[in-house]
């Protein structure tokens, strides 16, 4: 049976039609469904194995970002989101997403007790909307189905509210679990005159990871002021993951924003882009999870 995936949409998601391609594109059956259809009848969540919140702008923002959202889902979802999570099933928050499941509090989620908010994603430092390119490190400590395998990404940031913030005790309740599963990072010089790699095993256009420094909430690279430098939290399993960037916009070569360097270095040697990049290795891990 081919795994299923439910793409949340309603209210201000927006990017739930990408996030559709990128399953549909490894293999999973995605479907789309309005939060108030799943609302109306919540045994629908038992026909998928995982469950997405994609990006946007729920409610305007207007409340404070993804709080609207998440109170919706925790006053009319709450005992059913439960109990999906307690079967062996993903869950994958991106962007908005992610703001709606740090407030809903399925992150951390230490010892199973979500719905306890220790985690907020507030406002850059720049006190901008920061739309760019980043890289990003997969923490070498990290359980997660979500990032086996991967070891960098780069991928688009697009928020006004993406720093993760949290008190002395959680940030080092999350280190010591591995649940700070992506960083932000920068490269060295000569890796950021040659960046990609064609060859890669997957392939995907990864840089070489061993190039790469942790920002040390150095901007650009860290786009908002992130504490610890963090892009991506996971709970203890793993299993639920709330990430900042965007995997499904950076699923394809000719998404990056420098495809035309990569295109011309290809040429100049004789080989072929990779079909993928590095975002969609992500959404092939769920595939391999239940296959």
């Amino acid at each position: 049976m081919t795994a299923k995936a439910l793409i949340l949409a309603g209210y201000g998601l927006n990017c739930e039609e990408e996030t559709l391609h990128a399953f549909n594109h490894v293999g999973m059956d995605g479907v789309i469904r309005h939060i108030n259809d799943i609302i109306e009848n919540p045994a629908e969540l038992n026909d998928y194995q995982t469950l997405v919140i994609p990006g946007g702008f729920s409610y305007g923002d207007d409340t404070g970002s993804g709080n609207a959202f998440a109170q919706k889902m925790k006053l009319s979802l709450w005992d059913d989101l439960r109990t999906f999570l307690e079967r062996d099933m993903l869950m994958l928050g991106v962007c908005n997403g992610c703001q709606i499941m740090a407030n809903l509090g399925l992150i951390p989620g230490s010892d199973k007790a979500f719905g306890v908010r220790k985690i907020a994603v507030t406002h850059n430092l720049t006190a901008r909307y920061q739309c760019r390119w980043v890289d990003v490190k997969a923490n070498s400590k990290t359980n997660s189905p979500w990032l086996a395998g991967i070891k960098s990404m780069h991928i688009p940031v697009a928020h006004g509210e993406g720093r993760f913030m949290m008190d002395d005790k959680t940030l080092k309740s999350l280190k010591k679990n591995g649940q700070i599963a992506l960083q932000y990072v920068k490269c060295h010089p000569d890796e950021s005159r040659d960046r990609g790699d064609i060859n890669h095993p997957d392939p995907v256009l990864q840089r070489d990871d061993k190039k790469m420094v942790l920002a040390n909430g150095q901007f650009p690279y860290n786009p908002n002021g992130s504490l610890s430098d963090i892009a991506a939290i996971t709970d203890k399993t793993g299993r639920i993951l709330a990430i900042m960037p965007h995997p499904e916009r950076g699923m394809f070569p000719w998404q990056r924003d420098d495809y035309h360097e990569l295109k011309d270095k290809a040429q100049r040697e004789g080989k072929d882009l990779p079909e993928i990049a590095d975002g969609m290795a992500l959404f092939k891990n769920a595939a391999r999870y239940f296959g």
